[in-house]
């Protein structure tokens, strides 16, 4: 079965020697190749894995700028490890993608007449403003491509198949599809614009109540939307003739077009008054392009349909509840076997995957994951977003400090994420230290009571003081948000290091994940997937929806002040209390009594 580790297992130089004959073909001195497709989105169908076919790094976000010299792959702080495990690095050079963004390489060796390639149906308005702006500079142009340069030297490309749109009702979704767009059209109302380009695929299943199988880890159908003020709606997919007859039926009279229908599409719709909203960061450099040129000029701001699916509804919420809590009791199962099986049988890191996806199949709702499982023991753990290979991968031992981050899709439910850093036998004092360490910067976020309208950045923070005040960090955001039987990412609530301009509001979800990795040695991360919720007198908190415990081994009470105790013993009795009811067996109910019990009878 092919998948993007096979399509980047093959990768040869032979790749990048056919990849820069199309560009001289193109008369192109260079080519920027983002990780997203058209849709601007995490995740790309096989045939899109322009990237890992390019450089062999499988990684979900980075970018590469291809020139007849060099592979320049610019990776953001979760993969430096990780891409240069996976890539030649005598034809790739690898650069921190925020540190040394893609502008700057550009300011440095541009030459002037130098023609840089790109496909302006996936370039987004922001980037493409940045890598603009310092072109002019060095006297080069930017050149967007006629064509996909891929179909000219990537020539086992995969197919992609047709999508099976799933119709949810608004029971289901908490809110009809007429409801949502009457939300939307009521921002475009006050914007001042007449279309709106939607190109991700959670936003444009979340807003029409549809679910699909397009893509790996993700349940949505890959369509893009252009939507008018004054009743239009077109979806550019591949949808089957009888799921286009049922979306044009319906009440809001989606207008379905094949995929490659949508600049044309676009270009006829737009009157020269016409003004196109169009997200900078996650919409189409074409679009805007396509309004400037043909309409009214373009509103370059975040989408309102991103904002409105964040802040979820109280069915959504009550189905993420039960979605977490379900998962809660797939995790107890598999921590109560790990304990056992790895002192008793061969436990590989890939068993282990394979085991907690079986036990999510005993959940009637469960669908698949909700990404690719990272199971790492020791030094594997030290990437962020490590997969165990085919053959096994580690074989996890007594001495072994193992990482598990994983999550499911629940059709019913929803989304869950949720990592814990386990040993089975008394650990060294360093990792004792460190892991509780990084305890106390969960803790710090868990606790906290902020205002509305908090800024993710403030609240990472909170987070990193505990980590820095004993000269600790790490090079990932500490939270992000998730979907409704969605994405795993969701935009656009961040806790991270960068200024983020969103503030947090009641209905949001949030994950809480601090870590620590030492390269080759160990990483420690501590993840639950939180809700934020009202406090008292109108300020908001963190509410845990994952009931799972933390590994009582690696927690040096010593360090922990009361009030941190405190928290820990409140909240291993809610996973006592949660949790318990769901166990059938009763060694699961007794090994998770004595998981949770209060720290002072540790």
């Amino acid at each position: 079965m092919t998948d993007v580790k096979t399509i980047a297992a093959g990768w040869e130089p032979s790749r990048v020697s056919a990849l820069r004959d199309v560009m001289s073909a193109m008369k192109l001195d260079a080519l920027v190749i983002p990780r997203w497709d058209e849709q601007q989105f995490e995740y790309v169908s096989l045939a899109n894995e322009r990237l890992a076919w390019t450089t062999g790094f499988t990684g979900s976000w980075g970018l590469s700028i291809v020139t007849y010299d060099d592979v320049i792959l610019f990776i953001d702080g979760r993969y430096p490890e990780q891409a240069a495990r996976e890539t030649n690095r005598d034809w790739v050079t690898l650069q921190h993608l925020y540190e040394e963004p893609p502008e700057d390489w550009i300011s440095q060796h541009a030459q002037a007449g130098w023609r840089v390639g790109f496909d302006s149906e996936v370039v987004t308005p922001d980037l493409y403003d940045r890598l603009q702006k310092v072109c002019e500079q060095k006297a080069a142009l930017m050149q967007p491509t006629a064509s996909d340069t891929f179909d000219q030297c990537w020539l086992d490309r995969p197919e992609t198949p047709s999508s099976e749109v799933i119709q949810l009702s608004a029971e289901w979704a908490g809110e009809s599809v007429a409801e949502k767009l009457a939300r939307v059209r009521e921002q475009m109302r006050l914007a001042g614009v007449a279309w709106l380009v939607e190109t991700q695929p959670d936003n444009v299943n979340w807003l029409l109540n549809i679910r699909g199988q397009d893509l790996p880890y993700c349940p949505v159908v890959r369509a893009r939307l252009l939507i008018g003020l004054k009743g239009e709606i077109h979806l550019f997919g591949d949808v089957a003739d009888s799921d286009a007859e049922a979306l044009a039926s319906a009440d809001t009279a989606v207008r379905c077009h094949a995929r490659d229908q949508f600049l044309n599409t676009l270009e006829h719709a737009i009157q020269p008054a016409d003004c196109l909203w169009v997200d900078p960061t996650q919409g189409p450099q074409c679009g805007r392009q396509m309004a400037e040129t043909v309409g009214g000029g373009a509103l370059t701001h975040r989408s309102p349909i991103t904002d409105l699916k964040a802040r979820k509804n109280d069915t959504e919420l009550t189905a993420l509840r039960s979605a977490c809590l379900s998962d809660s009791a797939v995790w107890v199962r598999l921590l109560h076997w790990l304990e056992s099986a790895v002192h008793s049988e061969v436990v590989t890191e890939l068993g282990v995957e394979e085991r907690i996806h079986q036990f999510r199949t005993e959940v009637d709702d469960y669908t698949a994951p909700s990404f690719r499982t990272i199971s790492a023991a020791d030094g594997n753990a030290s990437l962020a977003h490590y997969s165990a290979p085919a053959d096994g991968g580690a074989t996890l031992k007594p001495s072994t400090l193992f990482l598990l981050d994983s999550g499911g899709q629940f059709s019913r439910g929803g989304t869950t994420d949720t990592t814990r850093t386990w040993c089975f036998q008394t650990p060294t004092s360093e990792h004792r230290s460190l892991a509780t360490s990084v305890l106390k910067a969960h803790i710090s976020v868990a606790q906290q009571t902020f205002p509305v309208g908090t800024l993710g950045h403030a609240l990472d923070s909170a987070a990193r003081l505990p980590m820095w005040q004993a000269k600790l960090d790490y090079d990932h955001g500490t939270g992000h948000g998730v979907g409704h039987y969605l994405s795993v990412h969701e935009f656009p609530q961040r806790m991270q290091k960068a200024g983020t301009a969103v503030g947090l509001e009641a209905g949001m979800t949030l994950t809480v994940e601090p870590g620590f990795y030492r390269a080759d040695e160990f990483g420690i991360r501590h993840e639950n997937l939180c809700e934020v919720v009202c406090r008292e007198d109108g300020w908001l908190g963190l509410e845990s929806m994952a009931y799972i415990p933390f590994n009582r081994r690696l927690i040096d009470v010593e360090m922990l002040t009361a009030a941190e105790r405190a928290w820990v013993d409140t909240y291993h009795r809610e996973v006592l209390d949660r949790v318990s009811p769901l166990l059938a067996d009763d060694d699961l109910v007794a090994w998770l009594e004595a998981a949770t019990k209060p720290l002072q009878d540790h």
